[in-house]
């Protein structure tokens, strides 16, 4: 079953002295006959100007496809099989040497094609209908069709059958008489059955695809018009499938002017854009390269002025001055900026992250930026200072935080730098005060311990009272022991 891929073709066909000329379209299933004509030649008259005549009279336009027929001699047609594994060179050559064996004419004096022919898939070979035509025939069919603006293909009738009507066996009228010529299916090929008596067959018994037409005005006309018109509505149905672009591949191509020269427009417009494009590019580019060029120029010229300048300080004598111009020297040539390395802040990061914070997503690090969301259990308010206090570590700032279902999440961005020397010398200053602090806090703690254990031995002391020889105590003793000690001074102030 072919498959149609235009809306519209035209088929254009003659032989001897009369010209029909179908242009056909596609309605839902069926062909649909949208304009017949057909001609015989007048006095005076060539048949170029017939199917010029003829082509504008069915309204055909520069963009429809167009199929030339020629007439019934100076042509012959093979159907051959060959091995389905040759190549594409190969089977060219296959069918050249298929070529002398279908005719004693030789192969200098003729033009040939082909066309692949749809096959059973459980077949082996290649089906393959071979076309010739004598070279001085196929010349007088481009004289008839030198006055049209393009041909598509040009090819007989019969040539054009498979896949299109495929199991149809139809009847090519012969120019004179009634008689005719019968292409029959024979398995996967085709035969020509010569002689065919046409005088009492109809329109449909010669052309059994007749069902698959709307003939509309063709079908008004006598039965030897009809029959006239078989070879114009296979070529027209042929033109509407997807085989008549396939087959322009392999097939014996028109000349140069007789090419269709479709959708110029278009193809006008697209070439424009492209080149605009390109000049666009092109520009672009030179642009590009130009502020490039500008940029090193502007550099190379303030090089060129530091390097005069240093070479006038060079040659001044003053020592402060030399020394001057070979720091800014050294300073040109060592300025590189360092940097602690990702591992060193990542080991560092794990030093003074301690449980139960953790990170929680991925830490990110750009040319020396981290990025790192922390979560914990319990918010860790010193966790910034001791960022910032570290040597490799600064600039910590806290982006966001948040409290959520028991759990704190912090989001913080620092930046992994060796900390200057004033920074240096403040977080020493820091650290001293730190422990002046913590000295002073023990030593507090330690003063009201030492009161307690004094008062508690004071408490527990006890004075012996004396006594007489027989153990009776001795008045007034108590009065004068008490006396004799000193009075007790005052408590130790911490």
């Amino acid at each position: 079953m072919p498959k149609y891929v235009r809306a519209n073709a035209t088929a254009v066909c003659w032989s001897g002295k009369s010209c029909q000329i179908i242009r056909l379209g596609r309605s839902r299933d069926q062909f649909k006959v949208l304009a017949c004509w057909q001609s015989k030649l007048g006095q005076d008259q060539s048949l170029a100007e017939l199917v010029v005549q003829g082509v504008k009279a069915v309204g055909c336009t520069d963009n429809e496809f167009i199929v030339a027929g020629g007439d019934q001699a100076g042509w012959g047609m093979a159907d051959i099989e060959v091995p389905g594994a040759i190549g594409k060179e190969q089977l060219r050559g296959a069918l050249a040497f298929e070529l002398r064996k279908q005719t004693p004419i030789p192969p200098e004096k003729l033009l040939w094609g082909y066309r692949l022919l749809p096959g059973s898939g459980e077949q082996q070979n290649l089906c393959v209908r071979l076309f010739y035509v004598r070279e001085e025939q196929w010349r007088k069919w481009l004289t008839v069709l030198s006055g049209l603006n393009h041909v598509d293909v040009i090819l007989p009738a019969p040539l054009a059958l498979d896949p299109l009507f495929a199991n149809a066996d139809i009847v090519f009228p012969a120019e004179t008489g009634n008689s005719g010529y019968q292409a029959c299916k024979a398995g996967s090929l085709r035969v020509v059955a010569q002689n065919i008596n046409l005088a009492a067959m109809s329109f449909p018994e010669a052309f059994p695809p007749t069902e698959e037409y709307q003939l509309e005005a063709l079908e008004s006309l006598s039965r030897d018009e009809q029959m006239s018109c078989i070879p114009a509505l296979i070529l027209a149905a042929y033109g509407l499938s997807r085989e008549s672009s396939r087959d322009q591949r392999t097939l014996i191509s028109p000349p140069e002017n007789l090419k269709a020269r479709r959708n110029i427009a278009s193809k006008i417009v697209a070439a424009a854009l492209l080149v605009y494009i390109f000049a666009t590019l092109v520009s672009g580019y030179a642009r590009q390269f130009q502020a490039k060029a500008g940029h090193l120029r502007r550099i190379e010229s303030e090089t060129q002025m530091v390097q005069a300048l240093l070479d006038g300080l060079k040659k001044q004598s003053d020592p402060a001055e030399k020394e001057f111009v070979h720091s800014l020297r050294q300073e040109l040539q060592d300025n590189v900026q360092q940097m602690p390395d990702f591992p060193e802040a990542l080991i560092e990061l794990s030093n003074l992250i301690e449980a139960p914070t953790w990170a929680s997503t991925r830490l990110e690090w750009n040319a020396g930026q981290i990025t790192m969301q922390l979560q914990s259990s319990t918010r860790n308010l010193d966790l910034p200072e001791k960022l910032e206090e570290s040597p490799i570590l600064g600039d910590v700032r806290e982006l966001s935080s948040q409290f959520n279902q028991g759990v704190y999440t912090q989001r913080y961005n620092l930046n992994a730098r060796f900390d200057t020397e004033d920074e240096k010398l403040e977080f020493a200053q820091r650290q001293k005060k730190r422990l002046e602090a913590a000295k002073q806090q023990a030593l507090e703690e330690a003063a009201p311990q030492e009161t307690g254990t004094d008062d508690d031995s004071d408490a527990t002391s006890v004075v012996a009272e004396p006594q007489d020889e027989n153990g009776n105590a001795v008045p007034g003793a108590e009065n004068s022991t008490r006396a004799a000690d000193p009075a007790p001074g005052p408590d130790p102030q911490p």
